[in-house]
């Protein structure tokens, strides 16, 4: 049985891990599809820089919902206010699993205990300043980089971001 320390310390670092990835506002997560949006972190810590270090601290959240595993190759995310999303890069996300989709560049590949899946944006694409509803779209394999809701499959909305925030869909 462990000590009174362990204990302490192993409930003090499942709130402050609670804390980061539940930070509010954004709506409730859902999908209609094997895909799902459920967290984001649309500005990442310090300056906004071109740097890949910044570029990979602004990501959002993607959870396979389904038993099995998914190429979530060809899956659109559709940024509000801008058409420059390009579809996901081929991965197999196994059931169940999270991947965190990052802005900068990196080799797809399960680290650091995560599924890490990289974009290759040299600047940064995720807005810090909303309200739109809702600024980020998951769109089907196929879908259309448009601002609309055609093909989508999850939604997030943050409103204005906090630095270096992850906020739950």
């Amino acid at each position: 049985m462990p000590g009174p320390l362990a204990r302490a310390a192993a409930i003090a670092a499942a709130a402050l891990t609670a804390a980061t990835l539940m930070s509010a506002p954004a709506q409730a997560a859902s999908t209609t599809g094997a895909l799902m949006i459920t967290h984001v972190r649309p500005n990442a810590a310090g300056s906004d820089t071109n740097s890949n270090t910044s570029l990979n601290g602004e990501y959002f959240v993607i959870k396979n919902v389904t038993t099995r595993t998914v190429n979530v190759g060809g899956y659109v995310p559709d940024i509000t206010t801008n058409t420059y999303g390009r579809p996901l890069p081929s991965y197999n996300l196994p059931a169940g699993a999270v991947a965190y989709v990052r802005t900068g560049s990196g080799t797809n590949r399960y680290a650091s205990g995560a599924h890490q899946i990289y974009r290759g944006y040299g600047r940064h694409v995720l807005r810090n300043d909303g309200p739109n509803n809702p600024d980020l779209r998951l769109k089907r394999p196929g879908s259309a980089d448009n601002n609309t809701g055609s093909g989508s499959i999850s939604t997030c909305n943050w409103g204005r971001a906090a630095n270096g925030t992850t906020y739950r869909c």
